[in-house]
């Protein structure tokens, strides 16, 4: 294995092979060529950290007693555990749009939200090298009432880091940059990594008065030159994490001048991800089942 290659990272534990942010996919990566896997976290109303990428259950992906349901769910921070574990989430409806998304994905019956507590603890037990996992803990600055608080879910995340002893072999990923700032005033060891916001869905983001964005905790872009890897670099960051597209050769110069690693999310084909190695990309967060490389199993590098 090369030790410059980048990382290969399952994203929402392979989300194109097997059940998004589940801990069957999070076992199926363990025997796939893949270094680690990502996953989105949010909280439920008795305090427990889950593996779920929404606020709240999709129909088009949720089925409770067999049956697909009909709306979306309470938020998730509103569902205690217990309730939360009544749904079957490792089928797509037919037909729907997020089955069309993702059509070699595995389909599997009696899929449950896990918690990063056993998601943790399965990567702990398995052979070989430790596994990297990446959290991008879910907060939305936009829509807080559907969102957990941000305080408790950072707190409770590094609660369980610290019980299972894997702060060594975890990330914080956010899109709101405050995650990150909380996460490093808690645990200034722990790495993190800026999420960016592509070109093309930043008519989402809702601006101030002054244009300024309420995710970037008051470091944006236009304060630091109009880049918003500077932006990160003053924020304290030490990690850009764009999607794939936004990678070019002009901006990883700007990144390598800057003492930032660049790790990608959104790949999905073996060009793409070859393209970005070549870039000299840190990372690369790829869907699968196509994991753009030829190795057999994790990289034996920390």
């Amino acid at each position: 294995m090369n030790a410059s290659a980048p990382l290969v990272i399952a994203g929402a534990t392979g989300y194109g092979a097997w059940p998004a942010n589940s801990l069957e996919g999070a076992l199926q990566c363990l025997a796939a060529p893949v270094d680690g896997i990502e996953i989105d976290v949010q909280m439920t109303l008795d305090g427990h950290v889950v593996a779920h990428h929404d606020y709240r259950l999709r129909p088009d992906q949720t089925r409770l007693e067999g049956q697909w349901i009909e709306a979306p769910s309470a938020p998730l921070k509103q569902l205690k555990l217990d309730s939360l574990r009544r749904y079957d989430v490792g089928r797509s409806r037919p037909g729907s749009a997020a089955a069309g998304r993702n059509p070699g994905r595995e389909e599997m019956d009696g899929v449950r939200v896990p918690t990063l507590r056993e998601i943790i603890d399965a990567l702990k037990d398995a052979t070989g090298p430790k596994r990297w996992i990446y959290i991008e803990i879910k907060t939305d600055p936009q829509d807080p009432d559907i969102a957990p608080d941000l305080e408790n879910i950072v707190g409770s995340v590094l609660s369980v880091l610290d019980a299972t002893d894997y702060i060594a072999h975890a990330k914080i990923i956010a899109f709101d940059w405050k995650v990150l700032r909380v996460s490093r005033e808690r645990a200034p060891k722990l790495a993190t990594a800026h999420l960016t916001i592509p070109e093309a869905l930043k008519s989402g983001v809702r601006l101030d008065a002054v244009g300024r964005s309420p995710w970037l905790d008051g470091f944006d872009a236009m304060d630091h030159g109009g880049s918003e890897l500077w932006a990160i670099k003053a924020h304290g960051g030490e990690e850009w994490s764009p999607h794939f597209t936004e990678v070019t050769a002009e901006r990883m110069t700007e990144a390598g001048d800057l003492g930032l690693r660049v790790g990608p999310w959104g790949l999905f084909k073996s060009r793409d991800i070859a393209r970005m190695a070549e870039l000299g990309v840190y990372s690369s967060t790829v869907s699968g089942p196509d994991w753009g490389v030829e190795r057999t199993g994790p990289a034996t590098d920390d």
